[in-house]
């Protein structure tokens, strides 16, 4: 699990750990820093383009000709 650290702490697995930094731990370990105020749970960014809204278009739904209109 990763965790980003918000105090300095000393675990046997990593050692000193200082505040800022990011580490990948085992989740039992993790989840007694972070149950200790410690460090917190680091989510991971959702890349991609951002949804399209339909009221962000550039045209009106009216100026559009189908064949139906005919």
């Amino acid at each position: 699990m990763k965790i980003k650290i918000l105090e300095k702490c000393y675990t046997g697995d990593r050692g000193n750990m200082f505040a800022g930094e990011e580490h990948d731990l085992h989740e039992n370990i993790a989840n007694k820093l972070i149950t200790r105020g410690l460090a917190e749970a680091v989510t991971e960014k959702k890349y991609g383009r951002p949804k399209k809204k339909l009221e962000d278009r550039s045209f009106d739904v009216a100026d559009i000709e189908t064949p139906e209109d005919d």
